[in-house]
């Protein structure tokens, strides 16, 4: 039904009877000579690259996580591989991340973002899930704890550096009322790029 609408946009707007025929009280458009095509401007210049923007100061912690990260558990079988760049200017920076098992596909995104109480996280991912995570970050550590809600477990994501291009990766829950975390899965990844 849309399209049929757009068509009959279109055919009344270029001067061409709709499908249904001209209206007995239009009158038919007058021909005209075809006209030459008007000559193509000379493809322009490939501009310079943009200098990369400024990153905003409170997510210059997260700076060593940048890029592509990969890793495997060849006795479970399963990939992983997330990135983690800047985007809106150096405002936020965006991870996606991707794992594929024996047990199925994972993708997840998350934003993360300076607040005015510190870094912040929101984390969706194809399972429908959404959480939303404090941040604190030192040198070679960084760690993601979930907000409390009643009745739900939390959740603890860490990243640990070992090296410039390895990082030792934590995934752990603490069920609803439960005070320790315990570990959920994990284990190391490399820098692909």
């Amino acid at each position: 039904m849309r399209l049929l609408l757009l068509a009959l946009v279109a055919c009344n707007l270029t001067g061409m009877p709709s499908p249904s025929g001209p209206s007995p009280s239009a009158p038919t458009p007058a021909r005209t000579a075809p006209t030459a095509p008007t000559p193509r401007a000379a493809p322009a210049a490939p501009a310079a690259p943009a200098a990369p923007a400024a990153l905003d100061a409170a997510l210059e912690p997260l700076r060593p996580l940048f890029g592509a990260w990969e890793g495997s558990d060849p006795n479970l079988h399963a990939t992983g591989r997330f990135t983690l760049e800047p985007d809106l200017g150096g405002k936020v920076l965006v991870r996606r991340n991707r794992n594929d098992s024996p047990q199925g596909h994972h993708d997840d995104l998350m934003i993360v973002f300076a607040a005015p109480g510190g870094l912040r996280a929101s984390y969706f991912d194809s399972e429908g899930h959404a959480i939303q995570y404090a941040i604190t970050a030192t040198a070679d550590h960084v760690e993601l704890v979930s907000d409390e809600a009643p009745g739900q477990p939390r959740f603890r994501l860490r990243y640990d550096r070992h090296g410039a291009d390895e990082l030792a990766v934590d995934f752990a829950i603490a069920m609803p009322g439960a005070p320790d975390f315990r570990h959920y899965t994990g284990g190391v990844v490399h820098r692909a790029r």
